[in-house]
């Protein structure tokens, strides 16, 4: 593998952010101040997305060997994984006092866990792909038990763990079938050269190494039914935690996903619609259906997360360039309007954490009500909405593939979330308030709110200005002559 120097370049939102985590780790025995830790890390994070966005390039640009590449689709999960960086950090100054861990350890893990995911948005390799998603989870077991005091952190943080490892496992073993059957290409275009090239795509052993696949990665999104871990994950973890996981994490599991299906996989289209659709109708069905029985609200935007997975993975159904934007539109509008759920969630305290503790919040807090009944809007996929701009270039792609009957499921489910979404707004503006008057909300959780609304409002109304840019993964295949 030739590596030049100048490679490092490709990787400078990355480097942002490592560079970011090293020094906390080496500033952690003297310095416990929270404020500056955050405020550097939203730095970084804003610095890593500045930098995603200027490195744009013309074409693909491909490095170390080919093992990672910058193109538009990789620079996109970029810029929205650091926006949530950025989002998740300003949410986390609330509870820092209050979960008591260490401020150091915990933003250096973060910015980790981000570097992992940027990894997995650039890889072209599936060993690359692996290496970033695994930065991510490692780190992502630690953040969901740093409340070591908690026996609920500790619990969710050992299922978590314990399910991870066994995802891990089945990706590895797809990675070995692939780099059978393939005659040992684990590049993205030398799996598609090779796939297009022979006889292997009647396969057996191809079948099970893309099952393998599929199931690695959609544990990542947790798409049913690869999805046990997330609601006892989210109801351990504290909410910024939970919002990173339901946002961030799904973010770059979905480039991961659409890289390896339209890029190393192009060839064998039919069988991964099957497959997607079977894992996007599934987790439409569980997760709004599941989230009707739930009180907790951490738990109820969990199973959320499950359904809105599923919708996102609409667009990569038809294998199309169209599809796939309408994916990267999804996952961009998507995390912004989770974030902001999980952010009043945050600013509610100990209330946020219930159903029935939103009961009278009109008319203790008429802001933080209306700020909640947009994000519940969004999510339902009411118009003007960011949400039913997400929901209809998804739905749209689907019934374009000609799979009528998946448009259908999801718009019923959608139905049905209205009845999850929307109960939490009866209870805020059609009851009488029982508990006492929450406190006021931090000035770095207001500005997180703030930024997350005016993305949900303008998303909705005008859609292609923020994400004009969703372009398909497949361009480095162009460039490389497979094609």
């Amino acid at each position: 593998m030739n590596i030049d120097i100048r490679d490092l370049a490709l990787l400078a939102p990355e480097l942002a952010l490592i560079v970011t985590a090293l020094v906390f780790i080496l500033a952690a025995a003297w310095v416990q101040s929270s404020s500056l830790f955050s405020g550097l890390t939203v730095l970084a994070a804003l610095i890593a997305g500045v930098a995603s966005y200027l490195l744009l390039p013309a074409d693909p640009i491909t490095g170390f060997g080919e093992m990672i590449v910058v193109d538009d689709y990789s620079q996109f999960f970029k810029v929205v994984i650091a926006s949530a960086l950025a989002v998740v950090t300003l949410l986390s100054v609330s509870q820092a006092d209050d979960e008591r861990f260490r401020p150091a350890e915990y933003h250096a893990l973060l910015l980790l866990a981000a570097t992992g995911m940027m990894f997995a948005a650039s890889a072209i390799d599936l060993l690359t792909l692996y290496l970033g998603l695994e930065l991510t989870t490692l780190c992502s077991y630690i953040l969901v038990g740093i409340s070591v005091e908690k026996p609920a952190s500790n619990e969710a943080a050992i299922k978590y763990f314990l399910t991870g490892s066994f995802a891990s496992a089945l990706l590895l073993y797809g990675i070995a079938l692939t780099y059978g059957v393939t005659g040992g290409a684990t590049g993205f275009v030398a799996i598609s050269r090779a796939l297009s090239s022979s006889d292997a795509g009647s396969s057996y052993i191809l079948l099970a190494a893309i099952g393998l696949l599929i199931g690695g990665l959609a544990f990542k999104v947790a798409a049913v039914p690869f999805h046990a871990w997330a609601p006892d994950a989210y109801t351990g973890a504290s909410a910024p935690i939970a919002a990173f996981l339901a946002t961030a994490s799904k973010a770059a599991g979905l480039a991961a996903l659409g890289r390896v299906c339209i890029v190393a996989f192009q060839s064998e289209s039919g069988v991964l619609s099957v497959v997607l659709s079977a894992l996007a109708g599934l987790s439409i069905i569980v997760g709004s259906v599941i989230a009707l029985s739930q009180t907790d609200m951490k738990r109820l935007l969990a199973y959320s997360s499950i359904a809105h997975a599923g919708y996102a993975l609409l667009g990569f159904i038809a294998g199309t360039t169209e599809g796939a934007s309408a994916t990267m539109t999804y996952a961009f509008l998507y995390v912004f309007m989770t974030l902001g759920a999980f952010g009043v969630v945050i600013a509610l305290g100990e209330r946020g954490g219930r159903l029935d503790g939103f009961q009278g919040l009109a008319a203790q807090r008429p802001g933080m009500a209306a700020l909640m009944l947009l994000f519940l809007l969004s999510l339902t996929g009411i118009p003007p909405t960011a949400g039913f701009a997400a929901k209809f270039v998804v739905i749209l792609s689907v019934v374009r593939a000609g799979n009528v009957t998946l448009a259908v499921v999801a718009v019923v489910c959608s139905v049905i979330s209205a009845f999850v979404y929307l109960r939490v707004a009866v209870l805020m503006y059609m009851k009488e308030p029982t508990e006492p008057e929450p406190s006021r909300c931090p000035p770095a959780v207001s500005a997180a709110l703030a930024v997350a609304a005016l993305v949900t409002v303008i998303g909705g109304v005008l859609p292609g200005s923020l994400t004009s840019w969703a372009v398909a993964p497949d361009a480095v295949l162009t460039i490389m002559g497979v094609r």
